[in-house]
């Protein structure tokens, strides 16, 4: 049998779905943040510039990425109270708890950029299936393309930083990365 819906079941229903969307994109902001500070401070502590070069590219990326979030944020201020809505946990969590980094302009060793860099393809890994896992639950279509956008955004970030890996293992040296690195 049909019920139909009254205007404020809909209402209801609309408001909590976008206080879901919220939540996920106010865990996606924590995550850009962790790596806006994460890249920003290792390239202060990487002796070689291309590498340097590189992770400041990184952090302006993950910079543009908080953009698109709060951006997306602010939009569906009038749809729920955005302010009352807590980041998802289940996406947070996906935030190292505690990364050491020596103090910054302080040259690391090899064997520390590339555990460095080993934690940062793990982050990158998991903020793939995080905006993934993300799409599946969020009802928004401007959202979803969001999610989508950064979640191919992801996967090149990782792909970078194994072929920085790969170098530093084999060479000790950084390849960088040609089109993204500073005049």
């Amino acid at each position: 049998m049909f019920r139909p819906v009254s205007m404020a079941q809909n209402n209801l229903n609309t408001g909590h779905k976008n206080e879901l969307n919220v939540s996920i994109l106010k865990a996606a902001i924590e995550v850009e943040k962790f790596g806006i500070e994460f890249y920003g401070n290792l390239s202060t502590c990487v002796n070689d510039e291309r590498g340097a070069a590189l992770l400041r590219s990184l952090a302006e990326d993950e910079k543009k990425h908080l953009a698109i979030l709060e951006k997306e944020v602010e939009r569906l201020k009038g749809t729920c109270d955005v302010a009352c809505v807590m980041p998802a946990p289940e996406y947070v969590k996906i935030v190292p708890e505690r990364v050491f980094l020596p103090a910054p302009n302080t040259c690391m060793l090899v064997e520390d950029e590339i555990k460095a860099l080993e934690k940062g393809i793990e982050v990158e890994k998991r903020s793939y299936e995080m905006y993934q896992g993300a799409l599946g639950r969020v009802s928004d279509e401007p959202v979803r393309k969001a999610l989508r956008t950064l979640a191919d955004w992801e996967i090149t970030h990782r792909k970078i930083l194994e072929e920085n890996l790969r170098y530093l293992k084999l060479e000790g040296a950084w390849y960088g990365y040609s089109p993204i690195l500073e005049g």
